[in-house]
């Protein structure tokens, strides 16, 4: 194990004695489930005695028979660090104190009882020597060493935290009032005052100076050391200071954690499973049913005690509730949700609202003024609303009463409105579309700053053949709520915009009933080529940006637009085509939630070239020949396990069985702003990696087999959970046939679907298994739960699939209009 034993000089002895005398070495848990990349505990101690010696080539190492040559490079490294590493870990039972018949003979499974350790030192001196020859690092070894463990006194002093060293933190927690156990100061100064009991106290000097100096250092460094790790875990034992967070998926649903002051995150089920790890107050809302909820930004929440409009609860408390005053809702599993309520409520009962500011909120700001398409347009509120009227042009319009305040009816509206209310006056003006973006104010997609979620399959396409092949399914004109999500979409990502802020505009935008899919809607938008969906290099976090207007020539007499086309950019590019002598075409999509395409027929070059001038919009690059995968294969050092995807469900899920080696799991590297990874385990195959969750399912899938897309009558359906194309394919697809992909009407619920033609089926086929049957057994089996979910009536309940043993929540709740 050559690379083991290089990883621990590296990671133990290297990298701290950069910085500094190595006085002590603190091998943690989490240490060995990084280095062999396993999530179990008991697994990874397996790994590390298989990296030992022989047993018998051991007791020579132990006993000094096979000493470490002078001037020779070290090869027992791992040796050391395993008796480190025996003496601090969380598997150690309390009573278990003899270094060779508790600890030792445990973990090799060997008689040890007064077997001479003469080699213990040889190898230390030895370490030491090479140490300081050959990187200048100073290894200080213990040299008080108490006659009773003269052969193992140095190795139980340079271990951290042992039992010893937890008796003399546990007296010193006693002293420190509950209140300021995790105050680094008090910590710091009852240490600092406190008489050390014991015979192997270097390493605990050592790590304190190390945490003293990080503490006077400020910010949060102090609680990456070793010392605060384990004072921490002893504190931890009677004090419960953890928080529950609730954060956003990368699909849409919510995952649940409680997270320990040391930023340490664990995967729940439920809030009931932190019950014992936080604090009172907050247990007690947990045990009513109604978890207030503090928004953190980038689609994470922490559970708190103040009043909140956000809150975790019971769904038997949801059902108290009165249905106008919630905003939305989304269903954590099938005992808990997300609500959102327009006004704070308490145990489960809406209380009454806070006098509100008089004024125009919630709405879609296009330069000076406001978006006024329903349900997007803003709306009044102020303390008094039964005081409020709204006036056009002097005369009163009729406005929608609700808890909070006035909005206005169905439709499109424009123009100055006056709102009044007493004496005071509040106006407004209406705009019926977003204004158009230009290039200076456009942000660019930057490769330095943003990952695709396309990730390699960016800009490549299944085949380079772009030419217009005829489909004949049925087209349907867009809906009204898809134009305004649009517009709103395209108004707010010209700086680019969070993918929560993404959702709540079209949740906000979609009717009650007959609704697809918040996220797929908004996948449509990348896959009309409207929005690029990216994640951040340096955040784990989504963003949204606006793609450029591009044209395309295609055969002698088409230009083919690619980019988004609100409003404003279709009544340019009429203008531009009527002047140049050219005629616009639209294409719908095959449903009413579909984007539709627009072409330019030209009669001859000449008009073409004149209104690609009188447009001034770029023409789009050639793309690269699409692979079907690019599997990262090197690993990945510092990340921890933190979900496994639920192929049924296409979610990460928090609780998994550990058992199971193969799957899709996610990874985050704790404490830094490193984005997610998805490391894919398929038996037979080498690992990879992948930093899309889109493309790492994907992917995932392809290296698992099966097929994982039908086609019928010219429509291409994912087969599997949250399987799509990536962006890039679905935007081809879409040029060959001028028909967008977007949520369709299948079987009684909303699916995602591709129009695409017999020609571009096969170099599809290619990359991705596609079939032209589907196990009927399989379509009835969810035919009836596809319905159960799309009905309007089952809002917010949930339902058991017994096929997939699964729990699902029907259509959440919009913000009612």
């Amino acid at each position: 194990m050559r690379n083991f034993e290089a990883e621990c000089i590296e990671r133990y002895f290297l990298a701290p004695g950069s910085s500094g005398p190595i006085a002590s070495v603190y091998v943690a848990d989490e240490d060995l489930l990084d280095i062999f990349g396993v999530a179990d505990l008991e697994e990874a101690r397996k790994q590390l005695i298989k990296t030992l010696p022989h047993i018998d080539i051991l007791k020579q190492r132990f006993s000094g028979d096979m000493a470490p040559r002078k001037g020779n490079a070290p090869d027992y490294v791992r040796i050391l660090v395993f008796l480190c590493w025996m003496q601090t870990t969380k598997t150690r039972q309390p009573g278990d104190r003899d270094f060779r018949d508790d600890l030792l003979a445990k973990q090799l499974n060997e008689y040890f009882t007064g077997f001479p350790m003469n080699g213990l030192d040889l190898m230390w001196e030895h370490l030491k020597e090479f140490l300081w020859r050959e990187h200048r690092i100073e290894l200080v070894l213990p040299e008080n060493i108490p006659s009773h463990i003269r052969r193992i006194g140095r190795t139980l002093q340079m271990a951290f935290p042992t039992w010893r060293h937890k008796v003399e933190l546990r007296k010193a927690r006693d002293l420190i009032p509950p209140e300021r156990l995790l105050d680094p100061l008090t910590v710091a100064n009852k240490i600092q005052t406190s008489k050390m009991r014991g015979e192997t106290m270097q390493s605990f000097v050592y790590n304190f100076e190390k945490f003293d100096d990080a503490r006077k250092r400020g910010v949060r460094e102090y609680m990456e050391t070793p010392f605060w790790q384990a004072w921490y875990s002893i504190v931890a034992e009677e004090a419960a200071l953890e928080d529950i967070e609730v954060a956003e998926g990368d699909f849409g649903e919510h995952e649940l954690f409680r997270v320990s002051p040391l930023g340490d995150r664990v995967a729940i089920s439920t809030p009931e499973e932190a019950l014992k790890f936080i604090p009172k107050p907050l247990g007690k809302l947990v045990r009513n049913g109604v978890v207030f909820l503090e928004n953190l930004g980038f689609g994470r929440y922490r559970a708190g005690t103040s009043p909140s409009n956000i809150l975790l609860m019971k769904s038997s408390k949801l059902a108290e509730c009165d249905p106008d005053a919630i905003r939305s809702v989304a269903g954590l599993n099938a005992g808990w949700v997300v609500a959102n309520f327009r006004n704070q409520i308490g145990s489960g009962v809406q209380a009454a609202s806070a006098p509100r500011e008089f004024g125009w909120r919630d709405g879609i700001r296009v330069g000076g003024a406001y978006l006024g398409r329903t349900p997007l347009a803003p709306m009044i509120a102020g303390p008094m609303p039964a005081a409020i009227r709204v006036e056009k042009n002097g005369k009163p319009i009729d406005m929608v009463r609700r808890d909070d305040g006035l909005s206005f009816q169905n439709g499109i509206h424009s123009g100055i409105f006056i709102a009044r209310s007493l004496k005071e006056n509040r106006e407004i003006l209406l705009v019926p579309r977003a204004n158009e973006v230009g290039d200076i104010r456009r942000l660019s997609f930057d490769f330095s700053r943003e990952i695709s979620e396309d990730e390699f399959h960016h800009d490549t396409v299944p085949s380079l053949i772009s030419s217009v092949e005829e489909w004949s399914g049925v087209r349907t004109p867009p809906c009204d709520e898809l134009v305004t999500i649009g517009e709103a979409l395209y108004e707010r990502t010209a700086r680019g915009l969070s993918f929560s802020e993404a959702i709540e505009i079209v949740q906000r935008g979609m009717p009650e009933d007959d609704r697809p899919s918040e996220w797929d809607l908004l996948r449509s938008f990348s896959d009309a080529g409207w929005l690029e969906i990216t994640l951040l290099r340096h955040f784990p976090v989504r963003r949204i940006l606006q793609n450029p207007l591009m044209a395309e020539r295609v055969g002698s007499d088409l230009v083919r637009i690619s980019g988004p086309t609100p409003i404003a950019v279709l009544e340019r590019l009429h203008a531009a085509a009527g002047a140049a002598g050219a005629k616009v075409e639209t294409w719908n999509g095959l449903s009413k939630w579909a984007l539709p395409r627009y072409a330019v027929r030209c009669p001859n070059e000449h008009v073409r070239r004149d209104f690609i001038g009188r447009m001034a919009i770029a023409e789009k690059p050639t793309p690269k020949l699409a692979l079907a995968d690019v599997g990262n294969p090197d690993g990945v050092h510092g990340y921890q396990v933190i979900g496994r995807l639920d192929e049924e469900r296409g979610f990460f899920a928090v609780r998994y069985d550990d058992r199971v080696t193969d799957g899709l799991y996610r990874l985050e590297r704790k404490e830094s702003r490193n984005p997610f990874l998805y490391r894919s385990v398929v038996d037979g195959k080498p690992v990879q990696t992948y930093v899309s969750p889109s493309v790492a399912i994907l992917s995932h899938h392809l290296r698992a087999g099966g097929p994982l897309f039908l086609h019928r009558d010219g429509i291409l359906e994912p087969r599997r959970s949250r399987v799509l194309l990536p962006s890039s394919w679905a935007r081809w697809v879409s040029d060959r046939v001028l028909c967008n992909a977007a949520p369709g009407f299948s079987e009684g619920g909303w699916r995602y679907q591709y129009a695409i033609g017999a020609s571009s089926l096969l170099p599809i086929s290619r990359l991705v298994p596609v079939t032209e049957q589907e196990d009927e057994e399989e379509a009835k089996g969810t035919e009836w739960i596809y319905r159960f979910l799309a009905s309007a009536s089952n809002r917010g309940r949930a339902i058991h699939d017994s096929r997939s043993r699964t729990t699902r929540i029907a259509r959440v709740m919009a913000e009612k209009r």
